[in-house]
């Protein structure tokens, strides 16, 4: 194999089409911070490195038509990283810490096979293009990007999805012209169920004297989805999450730039006032549980030579400034002391919030459904989709339905 690729201008590897097997990374010799620009476009790549992280200035990724079927979390080391090219392989997934390659402008995740997007991708705030195009996804995040204005957003030819959520389409697709001449999904003509992975809910749909059924996935972290016959209340673990994250997200506020530095120096004291909340008493109470032991602390134990475990002062003492504060930032440095399973579930964040504006309450593993019709205008035509509304009651849906023409559905 031929691994003699040349430095263009000192930065630029320009190394498609060369049957490479491997990412090339031990042929630089030393010299991956001078790196800006990689091409590994048409190889035999099957993955990516996991320290990869060591191109620490590289700002565009090339690795389309290779053979890579998951990507590294160590992805979210490149912090230069802009434009990240990963279509034409065989992606089952993305990991959660995409979210933290903070620089991402362009991903093109198109010609793969994912499923869904992780939830964690919305945290891009730079970025400016998205293309899941040609993929297997069955359900989209109510927010898949983080600027519904100025972010381009294409999901085309994922022949499983069949509704958009309401909020997605009501702040990018609506009353504007995609991009595209036919998006191939969101089809409502068709009885035959695919093969359904989760639960699964059906509509029974009348509509110019047509009657058709179709059948909706819904994400598998919806543990409970409460259909419109019934009333039952969330668990106590979902009403907590719910005003856990809401307190997390008012933190992530006061913590970034846009706001005044006067609320950034009060976050902790706004985190952990016992007058206002009773998070204080979380961390008493896992006290005498063995749930976790970073790294981190254990290393900084045997240097010191002693036991001592920080104290809640030392612990949560003024962190480095960030560009921006997401709150997977806040729960890493305030509330470590958790369950693993509830730390993901409040880092990756809800899957969506109520459409009910004047509630907007995070809804994590309970949901009520309703579903309506929207267009959506193709440069050829109008086309009616499926739109998928997320309550965190009935109350709620209740409230949203007075105005909307929903449709009847049940649950497989």
């Amino acid at each position: 194999m031929d691994y003699n690729g040349e430095l263009i201008s000192g930065t630029v590897l320009h190394w498609n089409y060369r049957g490479f097997t491997e990412f090339p990374l031990s042929q630089l010799e030393g010299d991956e911070a001078d790196v800006t620009d990689i091409y590994l476009k048409e190889n035999l790549l099957t993955r990516l490195p996991s320290n990869i992280g060591v191109l620490e200035h590289l700002e565009s990724l090339y690795v389309s038509g290779n053979d890579i079927t998951e990507l590294p979390r160590e992805i979210a080391k490149l912090r230069c990283l802009k434009c990240l090219d990963v279509s034409g392989n065989r992606l089952k997934r993305i990991p959660d810490e995409i979210g933290e390659a903070r620089n991402l402008k362009f991903l093109i995740l198109d010609e793969n096979e994912l499923v869904e997007l992780p939830l964690r991708i919305g945290e891009l705030r730079r970025l400016r293009y998205l293309s899941v195009c040609d993929n297997k996804l069955r359900w989209l995040p109510q927010r898949p990007v983080y600027n519904y204005h100025h972010c381009e957003f294409r999901f085309w030819r994922n022949t499983c999805l069949k509704t958009l959520p309401y909020s997605l389409w009501y702040h990018m697709f609506r009353d504007q012209q995609t991009r595209c001449l036919n998006i191939g999904c969101l089809g409502t003509a068709s009885n035959q169920p695919s093969k359904r992975i989760n639960s699964t809910c059906k509509l029974k749909i009348c509509r110019d004297s047509v009657n058709w059924t179709v059948l909706v996935d819904h994400p598998a972290q919806y543990n409970i989805i409460s259909e419109p016959s019934t009333n039952s209340p969330p668990s106590l673990y979902e009403m907590s999450k719910r005003q856990f994250y809401q307190m997390i997200t008012k933190a992530v506020k006061k913590l970034n730039p846009q706001t005044y530095s006067f609320y950034s120096e009060h976050v902790r004291e706004n985190l952990y006032n016992e007058h206002n909340n009773n998070i204080i008493v979380l961390q008493d109470n896992f006290q005498n549980f063995t749930i976790i032991s970073t790294d981190k602390d254990n290393n900084n134990c045997e240097k010191s030579g002693t036991n001592h475990k920080p104290t809640k002062e030392e612990q949560f003492s003024k962190k480095p400034s960030k560009g921006y504060y997401v709150p997977a930032d806040i729960i890493k440095d305030y509330f470590s002391f958790l369950p693993n399973f509830i730390m993901s579930d409040l880092s990756n964040g809800p899957i969506s919030r109520c459409e009910n504006v004047q509630c907007k309450v995070p809804v994590f593993d309970y949901a009520y459904f309703e579903f309506c019709f929207g267009e959506i205008v193709l440069i050829d035509k109008i086309e009616d989709i499926l739109l998928s509304a997320t309550f965190c009651s009935k109350t709620c849906a209740d409230i949203w339905k007075r105005t909307k023409n929903t449709i009847s559905w049940t649950l497989l």
